[in-house]
């Protein structure tokens, strides 16, 4: 019998909730167990860390939960984009979009990704001996390289007026979901209408690129030009306008936010490991001999790739999953009544003491092959699990090691000390605040 947690001032139980769900959970874990219920007006949640709930939900009866709550809200920014859309469509969806993220595809589009790094690299050089703020830097980095990967090159689009859209898009989502009593103030005090005005414009620049494109004689290989190009085996039928729009506001969105921020934070825990560093530059030296990654390069940078990881254990950028009973079931023996929403805290589940020795420190050593087939496969989610896996997986982690890669090769990154770095959970687990960094 699960237990409920239960705290009789209301205001301060959702306050705690609110402020970080996955710190909330972790430390209720500890007393109430790996799955316990949390009351919340007109709906019952089940809070869990359980990888045996993870796998039973997202994979093994996955057809009975749907998107909560919190993805309708994203809808409105999204559209029907594979991470919103459900059921038939969806499948439809992920049908025509899977290819487009196959390795012949994905060494195509490293190229892109490879230029981008070299530029950024160049750009930073100048700002050595200084400051800065590593997760601006790593959103206007990943951004560029999103652009030039989806869209050649963009040059319509402004990336820190497209930054601001997002992250003011975000912000109100994020706004709605937490105060869903509060929604139809939203249309009273202007947010919506901000919120619209923003959306309105950044579409009208999706609209024009897609329109523009469909005409070019000889399209670049990118991804828009793929997504265009994509048919339904079944159905021979392509994407409409509208769908087009949502897969690339979806992909941008989502490609370009979580890489940042897992990077921002992975730089941020390398500052304070100095041993870490040198075994990275070691593997970097063997490998690249001094040169910039190449696509082939990469499976041989497996340390580096741990280090990734770690640092997404630590601070995964898709910090929860929430999914809502469609019927009644029975998860480990427990009645599960239709409606009831499970919440997939991948925070707290990534420094569950259950899995991890002393889960708070920063340890790449915990992603060598042996020690994560030692593990249950479903205590690592920062791409979530089951049918509804990211399906950009592959892309981020290259970009993530050409990043890593290209940048600890050239510049050493000291913690500027006096500064309280805190996390945001908003859709993406973000720094609160700056981090600033020293660039040596």
């Amino acid at each position: 019998m699960l237990k409920t947690y239960k705290e009789n001032n209301f205001l301060t139980r959702s306050k705690d909730f609110l402020k970080h769900p996955g710190a909330f959970i972790a430390d209720k874990s500890k007393t109430y167990g790996e799955s316990f219920y949390l009351r919340i007006p007109l709906r019952t949640v089940i809070c869990t860390t359980d990888p045996n709930v993870v796998k039973h939900v997202l994979q093994t009866n996955q057809k009975n939960y749907r998107k909560s709550f919190a993805y309708k809200q994203l809808r409105l920014a999204l559209g029907m984009g594979l991470v919103t859309s459900e059921g038939d469509f969806w499948r439809k969806q992920r049908r025509m979009i899977q290819p487009t993220f196959y390795k012949t595809q994905l060494e195509d589009l490293f190229k892109g990704m490879f230029e981008e790094t070299e530029n950024y690299v160049a750009e930073l050089e100048a700002k050595r001996g200084g400051e800065i703020d590593i997760s601006e830097e790593m959103m206007h980095l990943t951004s560029n390289v999103v652009l030039r990967t989806l869209f050649s090159s963009g040059n319509d689009l402004d990336p820190k007026e497209v930054y601001r859209q997002m992250t003011g898009a975000q912000e109100y989502m994020v706004h709605r979901i937490n105060h869903p009593f509060g929604i139809p103030f939203n249309y009273i005090n202007g947010r919506h209408r901000q919120f619209l005005k923003d959306k309105n414009a950044f579409n009208a620049k999706i609209y024009e690129l897609i329109d523009s494109r469909k005409v070019e004689e000889n399209p670049p290989n990118d991804l828009l030009t793929m997504l265009i190009s994509a048919k339904d085996a079944e159905t021979g039928e392509g994407m409409s306008h509208e769908q087009l729009r949502d897969e690339a506001v979806t992909i941008f969105a989502a490609g370009h936010e979580t890489s940042a921020n897992a990077l921002a934070w992975t730089f941020y825990l390398l500052s304070q490991h100095p041993d870490v560093v040198k075994k990275l530059r070691k593997e970097l030296e063997e490998v690249l001999d001094g040169r910039t990654p190449k696509f082939g390069d990469l499976p041989r940078l497996q340390y580096t790739k741990q280090v990734i990881e770690e640092g997404m254990r630590l601070y995964p950028p898709a910090h929860a999953v929430g999914r809502e009973a469609i019927e009644d079931d029975e998860i480990n023996g427990e009645k599960i009544k239709k409606d009831t929403i499970v919440l997939v805290s991948i925070y707290a589940l990534h420094r569950s003491e259950k899995y991890y020795e002393n889960p708070e420190a920063f340890d790449p050593e915990r992603f060598t092959p042996e020690r994560v087939k030692a593990r249950p496969k479903n205590a690592y989610l920062p791409f979530g699990a089951g049918p509804r896996m990211c399906i950009g997986n592959h892309f981020a982690m290259m970009e993530m090691q050409l990043i890593l890669a290209s940048l600890i090769q050239k510049f050493d990154f000291d913690l500027v000390p006096n500064q309280n770095v805190e996390m945001s959970a908003l859709i993406t687990l973000k720094p609160k605040k700056n981090i600033r960094l020293r660039l040596v």
